[in-house]
């Protein structure tokens, strides 16, 4: 561990939170419906009615949001690196679940990497429906979920280890 990881940790958290809140403004867009992003399982018919709850200035709000998260993966996936840092400096007999925290986060920002292609994809095309793009992105996110939630328990599992 060096000086710098708590500081770094603040930051990136900060950052994170940033970027929650953007989330944030788009469901209010969507009538209250809960942001693609964090829905899991959502099928092509609920990628397109939401892109139509949108309307013109959702769409362009969203596609910008989209673009921004082409950074928030980098983000959350360096939080989770540094706090499992810091909780194997703090419990070296952790450095188990330490390590699985930042696979499963290195995993989650890779599959929300892979879930902003389908949905930049989808949302290009946009009248046009492309059921492959919108599956894969539902798939993708639904993983990156599972994922994110992986990280967070081996990461409570890190800092409660004695």
């Amino acid at each position: 561990m060096t000086h710098n990881e708590p500081l770094i940790a603040e930051m990136l958290g900060l950052a994170a939170f940033g970027f929650l809140g953007g989330l944030w403004f788009l469901r209010r867009r969507a009538l209250g419906e809960l942001q693609l992003d964090v829905r899991p399982g959502y099928s092509p018919e609920t990628l397109y009615r939401l892109f139509r709850l949108y309307g013109p200035d959702g769409i362009r709000s969203f596609r910008r949001m989209l673009m921004a998260d082409m950074i928030f993966p980098a983000v959350y996936g360096g939080l989770f690196w540094v706090l499992a840092d810091l909780a194997a400096a703090a419990h070296p007999e952790a450095f188990r679940s330490a390590s699985l925290v930042r696979v499963f986060g290195v995993t989650a920002a890779g599959l929300d990497y892979v879930e902003n292609c389908f949905l930049l994809f989808a949302l290009r095309s946009f009248p046009t429906k492309h059921a492959f793009a919108a599956r894969a992105a539902g798939i993708s996110t639904s993983l990156k979920l599972l994922s994110f939630v992986a990280a967070v328990g081996a990461l409570v599992v890190a800092t409660l280890t004695h």
